[in-house]
């Protein structure tokens, strides 16, 4: 089969473009976005193939067992979608084991690589990427390139939204695929058969903007924005939040933090937390989350930690207002 030069990103991504034989390098860091076009290129070919699964990973496969899995005429092979995951972690004999395969790849396979990012110092990455349909999958940097995801999304669901129920519904959600796919879905579920969605659905099922708050407030403490995390502090206060869930997740925040100093001081590398240990989180947190630790050292959050259980016993054991003991407890955290 003749080389697929092609480039589009997860939200153009079209069933059009996927066929046994082609072959797809999916580049980015949005988990959501990567799942998605996997799961569609993966029903696709079974509805119009008997394809057989493997799946593989980069930091694990030889040489010789991908020269053997990519062996298409074995006598015990049928059409086959092979999903290499980790790819960005494939070492040069590896890396020069597919490149050669993909130069001719066979008709009755179709191979998919799952890569953070890829080395373009290697020739071997500049051959793949020209020789496969390439799919970006990178998180949302602001809230109009959720836009295009959304508008696609309502038209395979059969569905519309009025002017004003698309920018309520993009200001109100969470800067993230996975959650807006979340609400899209709740939104599907509350208007039934009833094709247009309205500014009011989205009110009523989304409500106030909860998740973006506690984010921005994540991101203040993250950067150390006294003002900031003051701000969204008493917002918070003021609308549903009890003064211990808003106590419980600034723990949470601290928590996520001094394991991520923990394990940086193991040695264990920002990419390898951002794949293996933060699973609590959303897939687009993961690297913020490793980034605010650049603004923290680990005597700094064990300073932190007192001042935590000294505003624990507080809120449980005095008659002050929470809205004061998170105050204070914030203002001496943050000038830790």
């Amino acid at each position: 089969m003749g080389a697929v030069l092609n480039q589009t990103t997860a939200q153009e991504f079209s069933e059009e473009q996927i066929a046994l034989g082609t072959n797809f390098l999916l580049v980015g860091s949005d988990a959501f976005l990567i799942d998605s076009v996997v799961d569609r290129i993966r029903i696709s070919l079974r509805q119009q193939n008997e394809v057989d699964l493997v799946i593989i990973y980069g930091d694990e496969i030889k040489s010789a067992q991908l020269l053997d899995l990519l062996d298409a005429y074995s006598v015990f092979s049928n059409a086959k979608l092979i999903l290499l995951r980790n790819a960005e972690a494939l070492k040069k004999k590896e890396l020069d084991t597919l490149a050669d395969y993909i130069k001719q790849p066979a008709d009755i396979q179709t191979l998919v690589l799952v890569a953070e990012k890829t080395d373009l110092k290697f020739t071997a990455w500049k051959t793949i990427r020209e020789k496969c349909v390439l799919v970006a999958c990178d998180p949302p940097r602001f809230a109009g390139q959720i836009r295009p995801w959304l508008d696609g999304q309502l038209q395979r669901l059969g569905k519309s939204m009025t002017p004003a129920a698309s920018e309520t519904f993009i200001s109100r959600i969470e800067l993230d695929y996975a959650n807006a796919s979340n609400e899209l879905q709740k939104l599907v579920l509350l208007t039934l058969d009833r094709p247009q969605i309205t500014e009011q659905d989205v009110l009523r099922c989304i409500g106030t903007s909860r998740v973006g708050t506690l984010i921005d407030f994540y991101r203040a403490l993250g950067s150390r924005q006294t003002r900031s995390a003051m701000d969204l502090l008493q917002r918070m206060l003021s609308s549903d939040w009890e003064t211990l869930q808003v106590f419980f997740q600034i723990s949470r925040f601290y928590q996520i933090i001094y394991r991520i100093l923990l394990l940086k001081k193991d040695h264990i590398s920002p990419a390898e937390i951002v794949r293996s240990h933060l699973g609590e989180l959303f897939a687009t947190q993961k690297q913020e989350f490793v980034n605010f630790t650049n603004n923290y050292s680990l005597p700094e959050v064990r300073e932190i930690f007192g001042i935590l259980l000294e505003t624990d016993a507080r809120i449980k054991l005095t008659a002050a207002e929470g809205n004061i003991l998170l105050s204070l407890c914030l203002l001496k955290a943050l000038k830790q």
